[in-house]
């Protein structure tokens, strides 16, 4: 018996459908624009460890262009970037293009291409890949941000299924749709939607911390708690 799809050379064929969520709920412009024009050290600091991807997730860019915005997921069968193809023509204005490849970085889950065509008509605000991307050279180029683990040149297949704007794995964080990513030289770090008008709020509310001194003198008391009484040993 003939498949109905000869170029589908799997042995088994997933029973799990494809989803496709085309929109979900965005946090505030401004508390968005305020995470833009913050460091992602800070963003960090305040969304916590358990939100700061590992750093093997890194610019794959040779100089780190920063982006920050709203996550527009995508979960991928390792390798395969189906799912890309259906996130790239539904992604939105200033969204940032999660790719869940699962940590597969033998061949890449897109080009170029893609990305210009999601930056020029979607207005995709830039990539994070959990796993392999290729053509940077062209995205250093053109000066899109471009954020994962590995490059690869070569492409792989487009089988599917994949599921669109659902939690996804990257860096060892779970990221949902919505949540804020804030990526740049330093590192990336996820505010989840819930918690972005609060981690806004502390940004606009800081003045850059107390200072060097400042800081040196609370870690003296910390020193000092595990002096014995009554000075150094």
């Amino acid at each position: 018996m003939s498949s109905p799809n000869p170029t589908d050379r799997r042995w088994k064929k997933p029973l799990t459908p494809f989803i496709l969520n085309r929109d979900f709920e965005r946090p505030a412009a401004a508390d968005v624009a305020t995470l833009a024009g913050a460091d992602v050290t800070r963003v960090s600091d305040l969304a916590g460890r358990m939100y700061t991807c590992h750093p093997s997730i890194r610019s794959l860019t040779a100089t780190a262009v920063p982006m920050c915005g709203p996550a527009f997921t995508v979960k991928c069968p390792p390798g395969d970037n189906l799912g890309v193809m259906a996130a790239v023509r539904t992604v939105g204005r200033g969204d940032v293009l999660v790719v869940d490849g699962q940590g597969f970085t033998q061949w890449c889950m897109g080009g170029f291409e893609l990305l210009k065509y999601a930056r020029d008509v979607r207005g995709m605000a830039g990539l994070l890949v959990h796993g392999a991307w290729r053509d940077v050279q062209e995205a250093q180029a053109e000066g899109l941000p471009v954020y994962g683990l590995a490059v690869s040149p070569h492409s792989g297949p487009k089988f599917g299924p994949a599921e669109v704007n659902v939690p996804v794995g990257c860096g060892g964080v779970v990221i949902s749709p919505g949540d804020v990513v804030c990526a740049s030289a330093e590192g990336v770090a996820v505010v989840p939607r819930a918690s972005v008008a609060a981690v806004a709020q502390a940004l606009r509310g800081s003045t850059g911390g107390h200072g060097i001194e400042h800081f040196l003198q609370e870690m003296d008391e910390h020193v000092a708690a595990w002096l014995p009484k009554g000075g150094a040993a």
